[in-house]
């Protein structure tokens, strides 16, 4: 089996500590030691690196929040994390080596609970803490100045740091700092979950794919073409994309006959040029050489059964949602799509959360419903939502969602919030959506 990729990226002295500590792995991990002289200069070694690593480990949080405000890679990325442990190790040198003491100190990247805890622990009184909490990418010279400025001011007498290029620049003007070190079982932790997730990931990608493609109404297509000749040309020039589509997957193609066919592949090229199963790369090319629609149902599974039931699946639901959509169902139970589409949500068909069921038990609705309106909610006008849009929205004829919106407003959960007049007929009720009631009473409150 071949060997993890893992780029290290950091300050040399970090780096040589994180591949010293990899050679305990070196059966089943090829590390690639990357060193830069400050954080800013990640988004360039990622650019020369390309899809080389199957995953990036940084040697501290600053160059992770580099890596990922570059958006240069779609490979995983990991960071030493420098938890409670790691102070200690700098308190021990503070007191014992240095012999200073703990009257006032500055401290960056840690969190104030963490470092409290820390000295409750020892236990240790410290007259005054000062934190520099962060959540993005953050400079060398801010981290500077800001426990220079602390120092100069008297408020603290010592700093400790994270950034091994902030600890050079105070070391510079003469100020007591202290710098926190990766620690060797914080790597071995971080090494073991880079292995697990890039093997799961690769487990994943070699998942069996199942793609069911066919011709929307093929009966009625037949039935009004002039002549057999103009449904096979139909037929042909559909062919042709679809053997494009097919190399595109790296599969193979087979004919059924009456407008249909499948694609077998694997599941990492599919997510590969469906752009992680948002987008139809062939669906443009239908719509401009075909005058008909096509559908595609996409399964995933670790047996060609399971691929093509969930293959299955998803033709029924691109069905359901009208005609020319492209739906995936994962072997997980998570249905994606349609593909290519304004109206694209992600949920489950499954529904084992309790807050879920009780939803669905109160609205009357079936479990993988509700997933939808939930997924939905976020993308709807909740102000002024119709039967119309909302059955769009949730693959529903409009007159359940009329019954659905009916539910909602006996149980508080939406409100007539005006009508809107149309051409013709009556007015048409808008509703407004309780995004917080429905959100809470699914279990959704994070929505």
């Amino acid at each position: 089996m071949r060997k993890i990729r893992i780029s290290v990226v950091g300050p040399a002295d970090s780096v040589a500590l994180i591949v010293e500590v990899g050679k305990e792995y070196a059966k089943r991990v090829e590390i690639n030691a990357l060193t830069y002289t400050k954080p800013t200069e990640v988004p360039q070694l990622i650019e020369e690196m390309g899809d080389i690593p199957d995953a990036w480990l940084f040697s501290g949080l600053v160059p992770y929040y580099y890596a990922v405000d570059s958006q240069l890679t779609a490979k995983p990325l990991f960071y030493i994390p420098h938890t409670g442990s790691s102070l200690y190790r700098v308190l021990l040198q503070i007191a014992c080596v240095e012999k200073l003491d703990f009257d006032s100190i500055s401290f960056d990247l840690l969190s104030r609970a963490e470092i409290e805890d820390t000295f409750a622990d020892i236990p240790l009184q410290v007259k005054n803490i000062y934190v520099k909490e962060f959540s993005n990418i953050i400079s060398a010279e801010d981290l500077v100045a800001y426990h220079y400025d602390l120092w100069q001011s008297g408020k603290t007498k010592a700093a400790v740091t994270t950034l091994q290029s902030a600890y050079v620049e105070l070391k510079k003007k003469k100020m007591p700092v202290f710098r926190i070190w990766p620690l060797r079982d914080n790597i071995r932790t971080t090494l073991n979950l880079i292995i697990r997730t890039v093997e799961a990931a690769t487990f994943k990608e070699s998942q069996i794919a199942v793609q069911y493609i066919a011709i929307d109404d093929y009966s009625t297509v037949v039935r009004e073409a002039r002549s057999s000749y103009e449904v096979r040309r139909l037929e042909a020039a559909l062919y042709s994309i679809l053997i494009n589509y097919a190399e595109m997957a790296k599969g193979s193609i087979n004919v059924h006959g009456h407008g249909q066919y499948s694609i077998y592949s694997t599941r990492g090229a599919v997510e590969k040029i469906t752009d992680n199963f948002t987008v139809m790369p062939i669906k443009e090319d239908i719509i401009r050489v075909l005058s008909v629609p096509v559908s595609g149902g996409i399964g995933f599974g670790m047996t060609a059964h399971a691929a093509e039931e969930n293959a299955y699946k998803a033709m029924g639901f691109a069905r359901h949602s009208g005609k020319g959509n492209w739906m995936v169902v994962s072997d997980d139970g998570t249905v994606s799509g349609p593909l290519s589409s304004a109206s694209y949500l992600q949920y489950s068909l499954r529904i084992e959360d309790a807050e879920c069921q009780r939803l669905a038990h109160v609205l009357g609705v079936s479990g993988t419903t509700v997933n939808r309106l939930l997924a939905s909610l976020n993308r709807m006008d909740i102000e002024a939502v119709g039967a119309e849009e909302l059955a769009n929205h949730l693959s529903l004829t409009t007159r359940s969602a009329r019954r659905l919106l009916a539910v909602l407003v006996d149980n508080n959960l939406a409100v007539v919030s005006r009508q809107e007049a149309l051409h013709k007929g009556r007015p048409r009720n808008l509703y407004r959506l309780m995004l917080d009631s429905i959100s809470l009473l699914g279990g959704k409150d994070n929505l």
